[in-house]
């Protein structure tokens, strides 16, 4: 911990950084630093500048660096990592298996990797420049001299003898639109992936390049040089991966290593929720949970692409930027971790998945995805599938993220945090209907209350199968509402739910009615007793038990959300207490406690 961050000047509400990192640790990034990319942070400003696309993807990295990339991927998907007692075992213990395997096994063959990767892109050099030259490059066909037109017996008749002017010559095509007709026939022509790559990397390019500045600008070699990135950095990487491949098989042998075993039938627990909302936290109950299912806890693959973090950059080397360590690795963990999904479904379409536990907050974990439900996320892999949500007071997040950060080094900026809520409680609502109403796996979902303090097992919220959810606690279920409507810029506790839209709990019951409306089965039951007092069925009331409906709507935030699933309240019929089920938490696969009590 250094003396800045235990100044009595820093807090959690003031943790000393900001969400965008300043222009003088730029270059400590780990896409500048020289021996991981061959691009200068100026280079890629102005690249940027010209072309449109972002700075991150028009680094190019070395293949020193892809190598760490395509180890890093493959000891998270392939091997059992002791995870430990603390939360920073997993990562000493995943570095310390990568570094084996790059320094005893990777670094004596990396000569060889070195030479095919650079063969490789002198090769799409060739083809790239060709590619140009046969198009808008090409040199301008001279003008042919066109005969004067004979005139017709008319034309003479009215006008003389005088021959009329030629015809114009037809309009030449876009040339730019006649290059990608040309590159994108010749690449689905082609049978070599290598040259499929080129000329799609130099298709992207060219389309970015017109799409920025209204038609395909630049020289021959700059235009060249940025397809030749997205090549080495795409198809580069991969070609780094598959030489790899044997060394790594042969290192895990060697090194005694315990590989995964490959199921037929996947198992897969997913955390999701705002970051620090304590995701991490839920693991020892994963692991009871994995017991009784009978699935051994070691077979899992733990999908946690922070623990790279400390391996893109020592974080001891930074000085007064060591509170931005986090985002200075931001840009290259998000490149890796999209590599590890494209790894991870190249293993799923040879069946060779093992059980995943996935923990990350990605910007995109909350979107709404398309085509088949769930197709971005690695959960659309599993036999069995069980989604957990976390809903923590955005408030709590920064308290805690400041915490980690003085532990372990990994700071936020308050606003990045608000913000992070706020895209997770926005989204959660789609991604949770995605998983509930998909009938073509088995499904279990729960809500978890991790507002509890430190240490304490997180309450269960909400819980059920495959189209049906059983409701303890109906405010925390308005709170998904309202934790997406904060206040990005607080600075205070107070000032998160300072805003102009209502928190109310009749103003918040979206989710809550969305959930009544497209669940086959949605149960309200006691947490204290287990007991189920009312039961819609799409929407519909079937029965409910009044006394215990008149009892819990003296509570204003449970009356507000009853209310929005049973508008016609006052007029329910009442029914017998005897008729609701009694749930067991020993018979549940849930994870938090049901009681307040504990």
């Amino acid at each position: 911990m250094t003396e800045e961050a235990q100044s009595a000047d820093f807090g959690p509400w003031n943790p000393g950084l900001n969400s965008t990192i300043p222009q003088r640790f730029l270059p400590l990034s780990t896409l500048y630093q020289p021996e991981n990319t061959f691009t200068h942070l100026a280079d890629a400003q102005e690249l940027s500048d010209f072309t449109g696309l972002a700075e991150k993807d028009l680094v190019r990295f070395r293949p020193e660096r892809l190598l760490v990339h395509e180890t890093l991927i493959r000891v998270m998907a392939n091997l059992s990592v002791p995870d430990g007692s603390h939360y920073g075992d997993l990562g000493i213990n995943f570095r310390s298996i990568t570094d084996t395997i790059l320094a005893k096994h990777a670094a004596p063959k990396l000569p060889q990797i070195v030479q095919a990767f650079d063969e490789m892109r002198a090769r799409a050099e060739a083809l790239i420049i060709r590619a140009l030259d046969e198009t808008v490059f090409r040199s301008p066909t001279p003008p042919s001299d066109q005969p004067e037109e004979t005139p017709s017996f008319l034309q003479r008749l009215f006008f003389g003898a005088k021959a009329s002017k030629p015809k114009p010559p037809a309009p030449a095509p876009d040339p730019l639109t006649a290059a990608l007709t040309q590159w994108t026939a010749e690449r689905n022509k082609q049978t070599n992936p290598e040259a499929q790559a080129a000329l799609n990397a130099l298709i992207k390019t060219a389309t970015a390049i017109a799409a920025k500045r209204g038609h395909l600008m630049g020289g021959k070699e700059l235009i060249t040089q940025v397809a030749l990135t997205f090549m080495c950095n795409g198809y580069g990487s991969e070609l780094v991966g598959q030489m790899l491949e044997p060394i790594f098989n042969t290192a895990v042998e060697a090194e005694g290593f315990t590989p995964l075993p490959l199921q037929p039938k996947p198992v897969i627990m997913n955390v999701k929720g705002a970051s620090a909302a304590g995701k991490s936290t839920l693991r020892p109950l994963q692991q009871k949970l994995a017991a009784r299912i009978g699935v051994n806890w070691q077979d899992f693959a733990l999908i946690s692409p922070d623990i790279w973090r400390k391996y893109l950059l020592d974080y001891d080397t930074l000085g007064e930027a060591s509170k931005y360590a986090g985002m200075l690795t931001g840009h290259e963990l998000e490149i890796i971790d999209k590599k590890l999904d494209r790894y991870m479904a190249a293993k799923a379409a040879d069946g060779q998945i093992p059980h995943l536990l996935i923990d990350r907050f990605r910007f995109d974990s909350f979107a709404s995805p398309g085509g088949e439900a769930g197709g971005r996320l690695l959960t659309r892999f599993g036999d069995l599938v069980y989604m957990f949500f976390m809903i923590t007071p955005p408030e709590a997040t920064v308290e805690r993220a400041w915490g980690r950060g003085l532990e372990y080094g990994r700071y936020k900026a308050v606003d990045d945090l608000l913000d992070h809520n706020v895209e997770a409680y926005s989204g959660m609502p789609d991604l949770f209907f995605t998983w509930a109403l998909n009938t073509k796996k088995k499904v279990h979902y729960e809500f978890l209350d991790n507002s509890v303090p430190k240490g304490t097992r997180p309450r269960t919220v909400a819980f059920g199968w495959n189209g049906e959810m059983t409701v303890f606690d109906i405010k925390c279920l308005l709170d998904v509402d309202r934790f997406a409507k904060i206040n990005l810029g607080a600075a205070t506790p107070a000032e998160v739910y300072q805003v102009s839209a209502s928190m109310a709990p009749e103003d918040n019951t979206g989710f809550l009615k969305a959930c009544g409306q497209r669940l086959a089965c949605l149960n309200l039951a006691d947490p204290e007793t287990g007991r189920i007092y009312a039961e819609l069925n799409n929407g519909k009331l079937r029965w409910a038990d009044q006394a215990v409906l008149d009892q819990q709507c003296k509570n204003a935030e449970i009356r507000a959300g009853i209310r929005a699933l049973i508008p016609d309240l006052a007029e329910c019929a009442s029914e017998g207490a005897e008729r609701g089920s009694l749930l067991d938490q020993n018979s549940s696969h849930t994870l938090g406690q049901w009681s307040k009590a504990g």
